[in-house]
Formats: C-alpha cells, sequence, structure tokens
C-alpha cells in the first residue's frame, strides 16, 4: 500500500512539474507576442497622420485603434501614488507618443504631395476610414451605457461652429522669429495640439487654421529633414507644450469617462460624425463631379472603410 502510494505521489509531483513547465511555456509566448505587437505602433503612426490634415482628428484614430482608454488610463496611472503598473504604462505612452512622431515626419511629405495632387482622394479615404468606424466606436465604448442625444448635438454643434469660425478666419500667419512671444506662442499652440490629439473628434489641424497658425507648423515639419535649426527649436517647444497638453486632457478625460461615460462618449460620436461629414467643405481644390470621378472617389471611400474593417478584424482575431 505505501509503494502504491509513493507511485501516486510520484506521479503527481511530475504532472504538476509538466504542467507548470507548460504554464511557464505558455506565458514566455504570450510575452513574446506582445512585445512584438504592432497595433499600438500602427495606431500611433495613424494619429501622427490624422493630425497633418485639417479636420481628421488624432483622438479619433485613438478610438478606431481601440489605444484611447489605454492611454488616459496610462497617463493617470504614471501620475497615481502607489501604483505598480506605472513603468507598463509609461512605455506604452512613449510607444504611441514615438509612433505619432514618425507619422508626423515620415508622412508630412506624402500628405503635401497626395493633398496637392490627390486631395479629394485622400479626403475620401479618411472619411471612409472615420465613418465605417463610427458602429464599432457605437458598440465597444459605450459598454452598456446609455445614448444621450442631446450631448450628441451638442457634438455635432460645436463642430459646426468651429467650421464657421474656420471658413472665417482669413489668411494664416507665418511670422516666425526666435524671442520669448514666439516660444509662448508655440508652447501655448503645443497645449491645444496635445490637447486636441488625445480628445477624439477635434481636429488639432483645424483649431491651428482657425487662430491662424497651420502653416507655421506645417513649414516647420516640412523643413525638420533639413537640419534647420530655427523649426527644431520651435518644434521642440512645441513637443513640450504638446506633452503638457496631453496629460491635462488625458487627466481631465479619463475622470469624465469614468463619470459620464455615456454622456461624453456620445458628445465624442457627435464630434467624429461631423468632422468626417465637413471634411469636404475644407478642400482647397475644387472637383468637377464627372461620373469616372465620381466612380474614383467611391472607390478611395470604400478603400478607407475596407481598411478599418480589416483592422478591426485582425484586432478581434488578437483579442480572441
Amino acid at each position: 500500500k505505501n509503494k502504491k502510494l509513493n507511485r501516486k505521489e510520484k506521479r503527481l509531483i511530475e504532472q504538476e512539474k509538466e504542467r507548470r513547465k507548460l504554464a511557464k511555456k505558455e506565458e514566455k509566448k504570450n510575452k513574446k507576442k506582445k512585445s512584438f505587437d504592432l497595433s499600438t505602433w500602427i495606431g500611433g503612426l495613424f494619429v501622427g497622420i490624422a493630425n497633418i490634415i485639417p479636420g481628421v482628428s488624432g483622438g479619433t484614430m485613438l478610438v478606431i485603434f481601440n489605444l484611447f482608454d489605454k492611454l488616459t488610463y496610462s497617463i493617470s496611472d504614471v501620475f497615481k501614488k502607489g501604483t505598480t503598473t506605472r513603468k507598463q504604462s509609461i512605455i506604452f505612452i512613449l510607444k504611441v507618443l514615438i509612433s505619432s512622431a514618425i507619422g508626423i515626419i515620415l508622412f508630412a511629405k506624402i500628405l503635401g504631395y497626395t493633398l496637392k495632387n490627390y486631395e479629394a482622394e485622400t479626403i475620401m479615404c479618411f472619411m471612409g476610414l472615420i465613418l465605417f468606424s463610427v458602429p464599432m466606436i457605437f458598440k465597444e465604448e459605450l459598454k452598456g451605457e446609455k445614448f444621450n442625444i442631446i450631448f450628441f448635438l451638442i457634438g455635432i454643434l460645436i463642430i459646426g461652429a468651429i467650421q464657421y469660425f474656420k471658413l472665417n478666419a482669413g489668411g494664416n500667419s507665418v511670422d516666425s522669429t526666435l524671442n520669448i512671444t514666439h516660444f509662448l506662442v508655440m508652447f501655448g499652440l503645443g497645449l491645444i495640439a496635445g490637447a486636441t490629439m488625445v480628445f477624439p473628434g477635434i481636429s488639432g489641424s483645424m483649431i491651428l487654421l482657425v487662430i491662424g497658425k497651420y502653416e507655421l507648423i506645417r513649414s516647420y515639419v516640412d523643413k525638420l529633414t533639413k537640419f534647420d535649426f530655427e523649426s527644431i527649436v520651435s518644434l521642440a517647444v512645441l513637443g513640450v507644450g504638446a506633452i503638457v497638453g496631453i496629460i491635462i486632457s488625458a487627466k481631465g478625460t479619463n475622470f469624465l469617462l469614468r463619470k459620464y461615460r455615456g454622456k461624453v462618449v456620445s458628445l465624442i460620436l457627435g464630434f467624429i460624425i461631423a468632422s468626417a461629414l465637413i471634411l469636404p467643405f475644407n478642400m482647397e481644390t475644387e472637383v468637377k463631379f464627372t461620373t469616372m470621378k465620381t466612380c474614383v472617389l467611391l472607390i478611395w471611400f470604400t478603400i478607407g472603410g475596407m481598411i478599418i474593417y480589416y483592422l478591426n478584424r485582425l484586432r478581434t482575431k488578437k483579442n480572441d
């Protein structure tokens, strides 16, 4: 009997060891998958790209790529006392910021070219990207909360007001003398850019157009690859302001989402839909709607929708 019990005990010990080995292997696999997860980098790239195009919101891209909640939580987590996940939060924030910066620098020239030569096609692609993502945002972000029609309409009215002031803003200022006033202005513009980068539906580049500073910032980004001193210094100050703006906006948004999620998400949906629908009104080139042109624009609109559909499917598979 004792011999039989010893054998059973040995077998159980061996089985337990084998189970632990398998669990460790699985844990290593999951860590490897997480370290090579490109979804954050791709999402960050799109955030950067969106910030270049007037009317397209970087915050909207955060929502579309399922990074919005993670980013607002991570920023709040960094400044929280007694948190055990500060390191992971900082790494995540850096991934988003670095990939966004890469998106801005790499695509500033590409988008400059496409917006100049194929403006309508570029805008239609982004319209498709945004509008096809609305049902997904509605389903995932409300999380059981009631949709609030009043806040949704307020969101639409706010974007309408920004569009109205943009159309009546006049020319863009390009005064760029390096002095204290210039640095304060750049820091303030950074605050605006950072806050609107996080908050969905509000386009930072649209706000810059309204206050007449979009062309100045775009010219700095264009000159960055030429290592222009004035551009580097000005964008560094802008970057500091943007980081402060991101922190303030993220902490405030995180608090509002915890307290009034249904109302805030409804407001954001109003921002997103209205900002997508007014994109064609921000085009500089006049479009002649021939049958061929209309078909081409519809194809680009569908391509935008297909991109977001495919990326959403990839994300769903990954979560499963």
